[in-house]
């Protein structure tokens, strides 16, 4: 996967490359040819613009001066005009010539001086040497030529064009270089992503990051890999913590659960040897077994719950709009039953909340039963439901400075608990319960003693 990523990156600088020197190759020869075309089009203009100012001095000035129109010179020079001849509507050249240099004379020639054809230009080659002729009529009945070498413009037309195409090669030349610096800076952004997803590969560590610069679709794709570098490190850390919390719970059940199934094991070893016990010894023994069964069923019982709610591939209790103040007297009527000695004294606001009904049970019931076991006999639990916040408060010893950032910890039993029945899961068991709701869950001493607990719920969202 490395390997094809790699020679993705070094073909696509390639192909960029190659796009950026093809794209310069044809602007530069676009703009070189419309050069050529442009400077042929003046050098051939001007030698034209040149023939006819002359003939056009020629026919005015031929009536006053009829030599004007007598051959200048040889064709084969290149002075402005080099020559100039004047014929007639039958063919014949009417003026001074050489044989060996008179200009071509055809039926387009007679007809220009006939008047029934317009003046043209037109390409000949005379003794070896290009020339360009301009035929126009001179006088009603003849027609006067006046040509000049046009092998100065083609010289000089092919110099332009040389100098164009060096121009273009050297251009070419400097866009490849330029093309292969631009795709590599282009694709920096690709390079540094290749080589962070290499350094993932191998180190199986994605705290790997990439400098961002500019904001660019390259930038924007940098930031996108950053993002889910970032993800993946906080799920790769959430893991992490997920199987160390896992362990701990599994060490820590395995602590908890030694007690009363050694207990158990000694009262089971103990009823024996019935026929030696008296029938109170029996009773004592059979109480303290089913008080025994209640804790670890109650122990299993939440650690069962933990570990659902650590699962995040467990099906949870869906969520439902409920009034809370109702199920919070439910809870305390279970309570009461529980703990007959303790009085319950309630102050419910109604109140409606979303959330799972059975899980806010369970955690409103480990807040009552965690205020009535640290209350004094006779004493008073008071519940107060106000603003979306449950409040549960008892007159026992309080929560010690000490305790207060580990009351919700796992299998944590706090100094005041003394010989109290308890594993440390019930308020465990509420703080999960309060995160799972996006609740928050806090603890406390009142200034006058006892503890208070409150759970403080989010309201529910209406549209």
């Amino acid at each position: 996967m490395r390997l094809r990523v790699d020679r993705l990156t070094r073909s696509l600088r390639g192909r960029i490359a190659g796009f950026f020197v093809l794209a310069m190759t044809l602007a530069l020869t676009g703009m070189g040819l419309a050069a050529y075309a442009v400077v042929s089009h003046e050098m051939n203009g001007a030698l034209d613009l040149g023939l006819r100012r002359e003939t056009t001095r020629i026919t005015r000035q031929f009536a006053a001066e009829p030599d004007i129109a007598a051959m200048s010179g040889p064709c084969r020079y290149l002075a402005a005009p080099s020559c100039v001849q004047v014929v007639a509507a039958d063919g014949r050249i009417a003026s001074e010539h050489d044989p060996e240099d008179s200009l071509p004379v055809d039926t387009e020639t007679r007809a220009v001086a006939a008047g029934s054809r317009q003046a043209y230009f037109t390409d000949i080659t005379l003794d070896g040497y290009p020339l360009r002729m301009y035929t126009a009529q001179l006088q009603p009945g003849s027609a006067v030529q006046v040509a000049q070498r046009s092998d100065p413009v083609d010289t000089g037309l092919r110099r332009v064009g040389l100098a164009l195409l060096a121009a273009a090669a050297a251009g070419t030349v400097l866009a490849i270089g330029a093309g292969f610096l631009l795709a590599r800076n282009a694709l920096a952004p690709v390079t540094a992503l290749t080589r962070a997803a290499e350094r993932v590969a191998t180190t199986r560590d994605p705290r790997h990051r990439i400098d961002v610069i500019g904001s660019d679709e390259l930038a924007s794709l940098a930031r996108s890999f950053n993002t889910m570098l970032d993800e993946l490190d906080q799920a790769l850390t959430a893991e992490r913590n997920s199987r160390a919390a896992q362990r701990r719970l599994v060490a820590d059940a395995s602590h908890e659960l030694r007690t009363p199934l050694t207990a158990l094991r000694t009262d089971i070893d103990l009823l024996g040897r019935a026929e030696r016990l008296t029938p109170q010894q029996l009773a004592d023994t059979g109480d303290a077994l089913r008080v025994q069964a209640e804790e670890l069923s109650g122990l299993v019982t939440d650690l069962i719950d933990l570990a659902r709610a650590d699962d995040p591939n467990a099906m949870h209790e869906p969520f439902e709009d409920l009034r809370l103040d109702t199920l919070v007297a439910d809870c305390v009527k279970t309570t009461r039953r529980h703990w007959p000695t303790i009085i319950f004294a309630e102050a419910l606001e109604p109140t409606t909340i979303h959330g799972a009904p059975t899980r806010l049970s369970r955690a409103v019931t480990n807040l009552l039963d965690n205020a009535a076991k640290f209350s004094p006999p006779h004493g008073t639990v008071h519940i107060g439901l106000r603003d979306h916040r449950l409040t549960v408060r008892d007159h026992g010893p309080g929560i010690a400075a000490e305790d207060l950032p580990r009351v919700f910890d796992r299998f944590y039993r706090a100094s005041a608990a003394g010989n109290r029945t308890g594993h440390g899961l019930g308020l465990a068991i509420v703080a999960q319960v309060a995160d799972l709701h996006g609740a928050t869950v806090t603890a406390g001493s009142a200034p006058d003693g006892g503890g208070i607990l409150e759970l403080n719920l989010p309201a529910i969202r209406t549209s």
